[in-house]
């Protein structure tokens, strides 16, 4: 193997990106038939593509883009209007070796910068050594293993190394298990880790013009540091030297451990992408008429997380409460309490176009200082995506203006999830409050979550520093 640094030029630049179109095209074509109907496109746009699979998937982008001439106005106002129609943001994803053109045009149309990601590449010159180390065992996944494949990989996902620029992309478990799915379709190879027969890790391999693609590689909190990646990362180059590949790319995250971990075996910087990114509002003919939170969306709410670059926004609601019971219900395992205070207080909703994708409740409390999170959800499919940070953090920006000090919520003892999600916001444990789910107060004997019986409520508090008003 060849260990001396790799030098990127243009050309190798072009050849990296156009593999990475054609795995997208591939991607979103398949998405398209396991959807079975007319929701997923591809566009061809300047030699690039620009690919949406389905709501919220990692597919939905413009990749290429740079190397084979500028777009024109007309092309990319068609792909604008129909990322728009879906409700979702166009994201451009340009190489810093692209046409210094492209990154001109998109700042004139309005696009705005919303994070990096660095492409690492490792030249491969005949065989590949495997590193096994003890206990470890890598091989391709079978069919009847990919729950067991996803599930390690969706664990790891959640639970990243605190290093480097956070992503501004997370994916919910359904997404991902389908973006996965058409990876496979599309000619991705899927490999699981077990350490000591006990599935660990999982990474995946596409090969293609020579050019190996090493994506979705995870390793389970509880088996880091034993070397899973290294045997993950040898097993997956190892094969893609058999196959006749020269040279190998994998994506990550600027300064984080995932390309420490690749540079340590030998992987080199060779560009970084700018993710630019444009909220394009639906046409008049795809805004649906019976779409009924966007007409009762006052101002949007101030604060750093209030518009984001995925096209999320948070507004507060002043319409019917109960065009929003079926998120209130997510949140609420009793119809009785629900009823109780679903008429409470202040609402803020997360739009991604017209759709409510989220809510939060502020109730006021008996002292004017504290405001209370009564009842907080986000629709299944986009948990785990960062909407409920960011409404979080709304309201208390909301409340903090407002010369609050304090800000409370309470949730189930058994919620391990919900207790680490507030517990990362900065909130802090306060007391317990036992027996708080019975039959007496509305909840019906033997609800569970995750197997632990809801009795107790936790109370948690976040001490907050009000904001002169402006």
């Amino acid at each position: 193997m060849n260990q001396l640094p790799l030098f990127c030029d243009v050309a190798m630049a072009q050849r990296i990106e156009r593999v990475e179109s054609q795995l997208m095209t591939a991607a979103a074509e398949a998405a398209r038939r396991r959807r079975g109907d007319d929701g997923s496109f591809m566009m061809r746009v300047a030699g690039a593509v620009a690919t949406f699979a389905e709501d919220g998937s990692p597919f939905n982008k413009i990749a290429g883009l740079g190397f084979d001439g500028v777009p024109d106005t007309a092309t990319l106002d068609r792909i604008e209007r129909a990322f728009g129609d879906r409700g979702v943001p166009v994201q451009a994803e340009v190489s810093e070796l692209a046409d210094p053109a492209v990154g001109a045009l998109f700042t004139e149309r309005g696009y705005r910068l919303a994070s990096f990601e660095n492409v690492l590449g490792l030249a491969l010159d005949g065989e590949y050594e495997r590193v096994t180390p003890p206990g470890i065992e890598v091989r391709v996944s079978r069919d009847d293993e990919f729950d067991a494949w996803l599930d390690v990989v969706v664990e790891g996902f959640a639970h990243p190394d605190d290093q480097g620029v956070p992503s501004h992309e997370e994916f919910p478990r359904q997404v991902l298990a389908n973006a996965e799915r058409d990876f496979a379709a599309a000619g991705v190879v899927h490999y699981i880790a077990l350490y000591d027969g006990t599935v660990a890790g999982g990474g995946s391999l596409r090969t293609a013009d020579g050019v190996a693609q090493l994506t979705g590689a995870a390793t389970a909190p509880a088996y880091r540091r034993r070397g899973v990646q290294t045997a993950l990362l040898s097993a997956r180059l190892a094969d893609a030297a058999a196959t006749g590949c020269d040279i190998a790319v994998v994506t990550t995250q600027p300064g984080s451990k995932s390309q420490q971990n690749v540079q340590r075996r030998g992987f080199h910087l060779l560009y970084t992408r700018s993710v630019l990114v444009k909220q394009v509002p639906p046409s008049e003919a795809a805004t649906r008429p019976d779409a009924p939170v966007a007409d009762h969306a006052a101002r949007t709410v101030r604060g750093p997380e209030a518009e984001t670059p995925d096209g999320v926004r948070v507004v507060q609601y002043n319409g019917s409460r109960e065009r929003l019971r079926p998120l209130f219900a997510l949140a609420e395992d009793s119809s009785t309490q629900l009823d109780s205070y679903i008429q409470d207080g202040r609402v803020l909703v997360a739009l991604r176009g017209t759709n409510a994708i989220g809510h939060l409740q502020l109730v006021a409390t008996d002292r004017a200082d504290t405001f209370e999170i009564k009842n907080m959800a986000v629709r299944e499919d986009l948990q785990h995506t960062g909407v409920g940070r960011r409404l979080v953090r709304c309201a208390i920006d909301l409340v903090s203006r407002e010369s609050s000090r304090r800000l409370l919520v309470a949730t189930a003892a058994a919620d391990i999830g919900n207790l680490r999600f507030y517990q990362r916001q900065g909130f802090r444990l306060q007391t317990i409050e036992r027996d708080a789910f019975t039959p007496r107060t509305g909840y019906e004997p033997g609800t569970r979550i995750d197997g632990i019986e809801i009795r107790d409520r936790v109370w948690l508090d976040l001490q907050l520093d009000p904001a002169a008003p402006s």
